[in-house]
């Protein structure tokens, strides 16, 4: 069955992503977070947080991008937020290899309906897009900063609350909701000492 034992080879390289480790540790603090974890909680992001996507978006396809999206890094790995521009071009090419090279796997169809997901999501384009994308803005700081988080100040000590706001700002503003949350949080963070603030540095010492 040559079309059957295509598909279970592309699942089982698709295996390989729970390998992948990100620069973000799970909301525990117990290790890092994998990245086939961290699309499984995308997933379950969309269906939860549908309400505050812009009316239409069809969310049964968000789910699909946000499943499909980091495959990649299968070949290419993952990027650490503080990379150069030289550093993001580079993995923009190496993504772009990787897809062609994992979704290779596949038969005709199947190849290219990836092969789009993956490309929708890259672009950004669509109502889908943006929405997973601000799902994936949002991921980091739910598991780093969220009730009862440990903060990550060992790991980005030059980290603050303006720059994480600066970052998260273009795919977060879009949706009021989460842009309000984002911001709440990481004064809550800053406020708890787990999250240095950039404002609270400049300000002059009592009686100075």
């Amino acid at each position: 069955m040559p079309l059957l034992d295509d598909q279970m080879a592309f699942l089982l390289t698709c295996d390989r992503l729970k390998g992948v480790e990100r620069t973000t540790s799970l909301h525990s603090g117990q290790r890092m977070e994998n990245s086939a974890e961290h699309s499984w909680h995308l997933a379950l992001m969309a269906l939860t947080l549908g309400e505050y996507a812009h009316p239409g978006t069809d969310l049964g396809q968000v789910v699909k991008l946000v499943l499909v999206h980091d495959l990649v890094e299968i070949h290419a790995g993952d990027l650490h937020f503080e990379a150069s521009a030289a550093q993001l071009a580079a993995q923009a090419i190496q993504e772009k290899q990787a897809a062609q090279t994992l979704f290779g796997l596949l038969p005709g169809e199947q190849r290219e309906a990836f092969q789009v997901l993956w490309e929708e999501f890259e672009a950004g384009q669509t109502a889908e897009a943006r929405f997973a994308r601000a799902l994936d803005a949002l991921h980091p700081m739910l598991l780093t900063w969220g009730q009862d988080g440990l903060g990550c100040t060992d790991r980005a000590p030059d980290l603050t609350q303006e720059r994480v706001l600066r970052l998260k700002e273009p795919r977060l503003r879009e949706f009021p909701a989460f842009w309000q949350w984002a911001q709440q949080l990481l004064e809550k963070a800053a406020e708890a000492g787990l999250l240095p603030s950039e404002q609270k540095a400049a300000s002059p010492l009592p009686g100075s």
